[in-house]
């Protein structure tokens, strides 16, 4: 699952809320930033408090298997060729 998007992006909404992929934004499903207190939604101005996002936990559901096929929004990635 190397190549899939949200492995390698973050989107980030108009108001600065930050998600795995915009199929996440559009569910309203956050990234997870562990560590934030009393806050359970990460907002841009979070990553000044981070040196990597590398490790955590991605939000996935059903929508995830477009990606998986090769057939999620601008993603590159698939399991197989």
């Amino acid at each position: 699952l190397e190549a899939v998007m949200c492995r390698s992006l973050i989107s980030v909404d108009w108001q600065g809320y930050l998600y795995d992929c915009d199929f996440n934004q559009m569910l309203d499903l956050p990234a997870a930033m562990p560590g934030l207190i009393g806050r359970d939604r990460p907002h841009l101005r979070n990553l000044l408090q981070t040196t990597s996002l590398e490790g955590n936990a991605i939000a996935t559901r059903d929508h995830c298997y477009a990606c998986t096929a090769g057939q999620g929004s601008s993603c590159g990635g698939s399991l197989i060729e």
